[in-house]
């Protein structure tokens, strides 16, 4: 739970809650508001406890089917589904639009396809693949449950925890995000993860994202999205290969971003000649000198904060709690 919110209200939300008999629930308080901290929290807190997964979901989701967590774990017990080390699923999202604020830019532009295919980062990434400046692509619809990817979708993650340890997660993602420039971050966490075996995302679980308030781990308004997102890219193709450096290819990928999108945004500002438009390819040219000037890291950006160790101290801070509990309604026999 992030700091930010008020510790006792949300202990006696909690405490009048009736959770299932054998359910375990444990309050951490978070002391940074910061999602990538907090889902390292989040495995800080319960990966001594015997647990075989870890599941993250988003707070605003809704699950229509009943079974959605079943189908998630399936995967990782099914033996034509070996070394699964992580599984997602796809979402339904309404994007923005319902968004009325000016300042939130809906359309930023894009390339024509046939420059994309031409100098794209993603032209040559198979379906499911991701390209080096974080570029996800979504497997073709067929008819399996389940198809392979190189990515898990934030949304809804589900991990097998044998499969995660402390260097599954990074002190300079916790910095990034601190700034409020973390897009991606589970793109980084899930490649991770997805170094220890295979990534799968389900094609028949059906989960909603309403989107019914703007997100709150990362800016909306026009610069500081677009600036966000250039430098995040750094990020994303520092670690695009998990465990080696970004070879010279990566690094050029990266370049030719930083100049095609920058130059699209100009001339989509140009066209719209909107404040908000404006503001957003000011964001991303800002963002994407950064990118190319500073490399983002924990000494770079929070060199004060100490993140493993404000992590035990929250750790420690954990609350077990003690709810109402009731057993299962039994289903009835008609």
């Amino acid at each position: 739970i992030d700091g930010d919110r008020d510790s006792s209200a949300v202990l006696d939300m909690l405490r009048a809650l009736d959770f299932p008999i054998g359910w375990r629930v444990t309050y951490v308080l978070s002391n940074h508001s910061n999602l990538s901290f907090q889902r390292y929290l989040g495995w800080l807190t319960i990966q001594d406890h015997g647990y075989d997964y870890l599941l993250y979901f988003d707070d605003d989701l809704r699950l229509p089917q009943t079974d959605t967590i079943e189908k998630l774990l399936i995967p990782f017990t099914d033996v034509n589904e070996p070394n699964v080390v992580g599984v997602t699923a796809l979402t339904q999202a309404q994007g923005w639009g319902n968004f009325n604020d000016p300042a939130i830019v809906q359309d930023s532009g894009s390339a024509p396809n046939s420059l994309i295919k031409l100098i794209g980062a993603s032209r040559n990434i198979a379906p499911g693949g991701i390209s080096s400046i974080g570029n996800r692509l979504y497997p073709a619809a067929n008819e399996a449950d389940f198809a392979e990817v190189n990515w898990l979708q934030g949304r809804v993650m589900a991990y097998r925890l044998a499969a995660m340890t402390q260097a599954t997660f990074s002190e300079d993602l916790f910095a990034l995000d601190e700034i409020r420039c973390g897009l991606g971050e589970d793109t980084f966490l899930s490649r991770r993860v997805g170094a220890q075996g295979r990534l799968l995302i389900s094609m028949n679980t059906h989960i909603d994202h309403p989107d019914e308030d703007t997100p709150k781990s990362y800016p909306v308004k026009a610069y500081k999205l677009a600036y966000a997102r250039a430098y995040s890219r750094r990020f994303l193709n520092d670690h695009y290969r998990v465990n080696e450096p970004p070879q010279l290819a990566d690094r050029i990928d990266l370049i030719k971003s930083y100049v095609g999108v920058s130059f699209l945004t100009w001339v989509n500002a140009i066209a719209k000649l909107s404040a908000a438009h404006i503001a957003y390819a000011r964001g991303f040219t800002a963002g994407a000198w950064r990118g190319l000037t500073q490399k983002p890291t924990s000494r770079n950006l929070t060199p004060n904060v100490d993140w493993w160790g404000d992590a035990e101290r929250a750790a420690a801070n954990a609350v077990e709690v003690t709810s109402r509990q009731v057993s299962t309604p039994k289903p009835h026999n008609e």
